[in-house]
């Protein structure tokens, strides 16, 4: 097998393995989707060349198999550009009927002109032979239909891309744009060697325009491939970094609802799966109890901590969330003493601008639970609360993760 059809048959089967089971419940989209990476996978997958002789010797008709795979080459085209048409959202017009007429006529000019024409041997690759009229009039056809598909998805890429949210499905839609360029450059480079080859001159021979044909198509699939998975991997992306966070951010959250429970919301048990919606519920609650337990602490002993803090390291938002979580153990303990507040309630928690800020800022105050310069902090809250007389926070702490507290 050559390195070429290594690198592209498989990942092309694979794909259509991998979306079969989902196929009768999905939307339309995919299942063009689908149609089309099924239509190459079987096109590129007869076009290997141990594979290209059996269909030849079984037909008896040397060079066969290229007919096959340049009409199926054609259908996925016909399929992308309609892919690509559901994937912007672009209305279907009158004009769609065209598109499929075209194609009609293209595969139906595909196989009167390659009957028509003098055929090489059967190791001899198609793209080399230019001399004969009738192979130039094949390949023009062919080419021809391409171009119009490569351009129709570039046109569709740019004029619905630049104005998507920044995000995975920008992101998608450039790479097809990028994938519909490399077609596009294909197209050139095939028509450049006809140009040439109908003028009487020659480019590069012919092992070097079937590897350039080569690359350009393994190219185009390839981007094709990565901008169809590309949502994919963001979502999974994005799952791992939800999952991480609401990790991060639990022991946190456990610290302060063990004083708190009366924040804590029912949650179902199928909803402890959508780590998006359990990272949402732990910043809310974190925010309620925090302001449940702002009763126990005054402006001065917050100040006192971050006077405290002034020279510890690491310094900036890595102090203060260090103030924050000494802060935050201080009033969970105060409250599980039995304490009653005795100032009023204000927030005690920084709030960010969206939620993945005000997640990442809790994740680097619970980070902060354990460190030894929370634990110096803690303890001149004890100290300054037990010098303020009758009514300070005595007994046992809030159960937090090992060396949270002193």
């Amino acid at each position: 097998m050559r390195l070429y059809d290594a690198v592209v048959v498989p990942p092309l089967w694979l794909f259509v393995c991998l979306k079969a089971p989902a196929l009768r419940s999905a939307p339309r989209q995919d299942r063009i989707m689908w149609s089309m990476w099924m239509i190459w996978a079987v096109s590129f997958t007869i076009g290997v060349p141990a594979v290209r002789r059996i269909i030849d010797a079984a037909v008896g008709l040397q060079s066969f198999t290229n007919l096959p795979v340049h009409v199926l080459s054609l259908f996925a085209m016909g399929a992308l550009f309609e892919f690509i048409r559901e994937a912007t959202g672009e209305r279907a017009h009158r004009r769609a009927r065209l598109r499929w007429i075209l194609l009609g006529l293209a595969e139906v000019g595909l196989i009167v002109t390659f009957f028509a024409s003098p055929l090489p041997d059967g190791e001899t690759d198609l793209v080399t032979v230019t001399r004969s009229p009738t192979i130039t009039v094949y390949w023009l056809i062919f080419l021809g239909y391409i171009l119009y598909g490569v351009t129709s998805g570039i046109r569709l890429c740019w004029r619905y891309g630049r104005h998507a949210s920044p995000g995975p499905t920008r992101t998608s839609l450039r790479l097809l744009g990028l994938a519909c360029c490399s077609g596009l450059v294909y197209v050139v480079h095939r028509l450049a060697h006809l140009v040439a080859a109908f003028g009487g001159r020659e480019l590069p021979g012919g092992v070097g325009v079937a590897a350039i044909t080569q690359v350009l198509l393994a190219c185009t699939l390839l981007l094709l491939v990565a901008s169809v998975c590309w949502p994919f991997l963001a979502e999974g992306a994005k799952r791992v970094r939800l999952r991480r966070q609401v990790r991060a951010i639990r022991p946190l959250w456990q610290v302060l609802t063990e004083s708190t429970p009366e924040v804590v919301l029912p949650l179902p048990g199928d909803l402890h799966k959508d780590a998006e919606l359990v990272r949402y519920r732990y910043v809310i609650e974190i925010r309620d109890s925090a302001l449940a337990l702002s009763g126990h602490v005054s402006e001065q002993q917050r100040e006192a901590v971050r006077s405290a803090l002034a020279g510890a390291e690491p310094g900036g938002p890595e102090r203060e969330a260090t103030a924050e979580a000494a802060v935050l153990l201080h009033a969970a303990r105060a409250e599980r003493a039995g304490e009653p507040p005795r100032f009023p309630e204000r927030a005690m928690v920084r709030e960010g601008g969206d939620l993945d800020t005000e997640a990442e800022w809790l994740r680097r105050v619970a980070a902060a639970l354990r460190s030894p310069a929370t634990r110096s902090a803690v303890e001149v809250l004890r100290r300054s609360t037990e010098a303020a007389g009758p009514g300070a926070t005595a007994g046992p702490g809030p159960t937090a993760p090992p060396g949270a507290a002193a």
